[in-house]
């Protein structure tokens, strides 16, 4: 199961810092009227949480439904992060079978490529996903996921200006990287369920991403994706609703102008910093995604 939140609204922290419990503590029994996290740095931890038991063991993300009663049931040794937060606009989404949730998760990583950014706009719907219950598995992202927390903690023992806002900002970005290596292991260890062509078209926007300024054919795309360019460029398309070279050349045309709005390199040399060799085509490309040519639009941004 995964929580969505709407990313436009601040979480509301209440209560955030790392503890170290042992015996004979047990959680008392009882109903939040807030969303809960614990993180797990050491030790195990024992709860239930609607007549259903965890074991919480290092590098476990776990969030307590304010839904549910819950309650420790075993003492132990336990050093842990928690955070107490509410949130206007927070929901549960369930899925019916782990390919439900693959297709879900591919889908949202395709908007997340295929938007702009250099734009104010993009595709992104501002709905931040993060798991109920995860294992890190990925030992250096859950010591990233510590710091955040540790600068958090930090800001929250330290009520100088605006610093539940500095909180807020840091639990946020350990659900934007808890989410970030969930998505990665889940599209590990499903990718048998997960269609050939739809993984290969993820790997071609992370490659097209990084390597816009290359000259790119038709031929480095089927070696790349070991597929017929027809074929793979079909299934591009209806992933991301251009081709794959359309897709490129959005790439490159959205690199040239922030070069045009932030250095002042001459247009063929812009040109050839995103991946054109040829100024007349640079050009050709540029308009036609604009609607204006280079030079035009270096004059209206630079007047």
């Amino acid at each position: 199961m995964l929580f969505q939140l709407d990313s436009n609204q601040m979480l509301h922290i209440r209560l955030m810092n790392s503890v170290t419990i042992q015996p004979p503590f047990i959680h008392n029994r009882r109903q939040a009227n807030e969303y809960i996290i614990y993180i797990i740095k050491k030790g195990k931890m024992y709860l239930t949480e609607n007549n259903v038991k965890y074991v919480l063991n290092p590098g476990d993300f776990f969030v307590l439904d304010p839904e549910y009663v819950h309650e420790g049931y075993q003492a132990s040794y336990c050093e842990y992060y928690y955070v107490h937060f509410h949130h206007e606009n927070i929901a549960k989404i369930s899925f019916d079978t782990e390919q439900d949730l693959l297709m879900s998760i591919i889908t949202k990583r395709n908007d997340f490529l295929k938007s702009d950014p250099f734009s104010y706009l993009s595709s992104e719907d501002n709905k931040l996903l993060f798991p109920k219950y995860y294992l890190f598995s990925n030992y250096s992202d859950f010591i990233k996921v510590c710091c955040l927390l540790d600068e958090a903690a930090s800001h929250n023992n330290n009520p100088l200006d605006y610093y539940k806002l500095l909180c807020s900002l840091k639990v946020t970005e350990v659900l934007i990287e808890t989410y970030r290596s969930f998505v990665l292991y889940k599209t590990q260890t499903m990718s048998t369920g997960m269609p050939k062509s739809y993984r290969k078209v993820q790997e071609l926007l992370s490659f097209l991403n990084k390597e816009y300024v290359e000259k790119i054919t038709s031929q480095d795309i089927e070696a790349k994706t070991e597929c017929n360019f027809d074929y793979i460029n079909r299934i591009f398309k209806q992933l991301t609703h251009k081709t794959i070279f359309a897709y490129l050349n959005s790439v490159r045309i959205n690199h040239a102008k922030e070069l045009i709005s932030t250095t002042n390199m001459k247009l063929s040399e812009i040109g050839q910093a995103v991946g054109f060799a040829d100024l007349y085509y640079f050009s050709k490309v540029f308009k036609k995604a604009t609607g204006v040519s280079p030079s035009t639009y270096a004059k209206g941004v630079l007047k």
